[in-house]
């Protein structure tokens, strides 16, 4: 069986995407959850520019509540490499789909990814 492409469908039959955050053992964390496509990754990119304008030593971005993440969500994760420049430690969590998207895309090869939030935080 395929499932549709969350891309494809009408605004009212897509996942939603929650955005948060927090501020995790000194270390500013992005937390999403749901949906990451081009229709819903806006709260994303905006929460991520954000925490990255307060120049944290640290940014973890946590996609393990991601169910599927899109092309989208990966060039929100490219960017956030590049503005992170030289200042901050940019960290991915991902999972699951999150982590076959970022995989097969081979965006893990610029990135740091982790399995765990902690793993993220403490190494």
């Amino acid at each position: 069986m395929t499932l549709p492409d969350p891309e494809g469908l009408p605004a009212g039959t897509r996942d939603e995407l929650a955005v948060s955050v927090r501020r995790l053992a000194g270390v500013q964390v992005v937390v999403a959850e749901g949906t990451v496509d081009r229709h819903t990754v806006r709260p994303l990119a905006v929460a991520v520019a954000a925490a990255l304008t307060q120049r944290p030593a640290r940014l973890v971005i946590d996609l393990t509540e991601v169910g599927f993440l899109a092309a989208a969500g990966l060039h929100v994760l490219l960017d956030a490499q590049h503005d992170a420049g030289e200042s901050t430690q940019l960290r991915v969590v991902a999972t699951d789909s999150a982590l076959r998207s970022i995989c097969v895309s081979t965006v893990d090869k610029v990135l740091a990814i982790y399995p765990t939030l902690a793993d993220a935080i403490h190494s």
